[in-house]
């Protein structure tokens, strides 16, 4: 008998030239991926960026966490960055390869339109 991998189709979106997301067609995701995820089938889909495919897990009900990076939106543009911690009304956070660190007022941080934390990061799908 097969050990058969368990798939659940998930939402897709590509990210086109001008930031607009265009809805592609479902794709077959691993269950293991994902399971930890309460109600997986809607909070997490897959992003196209450029010839990169994220698995995204929306903010709440993930919670953001130390070293976890975030997917965002803000004024027409796409960007990623890495959670580092809270210190007092201050968030730290640093690019995806921890190389620059930012320090932003909490107030600015929960104002930015956060589409959610990356689960998985892969060139092909």
């Amino acid at each position: 008998m097969h050990n058969q991998e368990v798939k659940v189709y998930l939402k897709a979106y590509e990210v086109l030239e001008n930031g607009n997301l265009k809805e592609v067609e479902e794709i077959g995701t691993s269950l293991l991926v994902i399971e930890n995820v309460e109600n997986f089938k809607e909070n997490t889909f897959w992003l196209k960026v450029k010839n990169l495919w994220i698995l995204i897990g929306k903010v709440p009900p993930l919670s953001i966490a130390y070293q976890d990076i975030i997917l965002f939106k803000e004024k027409g543009k796409w960007g990623m960055f890495r959670f580092v911690e809270k210190k007092g009304d201050l968030v730290i956070l640093s690019d995806v390869k921890g190389e620059k660190k930012t320090k932003v007022k909490e107030e600015d941080f929960t104002s930015i339109n956060i589409l959610g934390k990356v689960i998985r990061i892969q060139d092909r799908i």
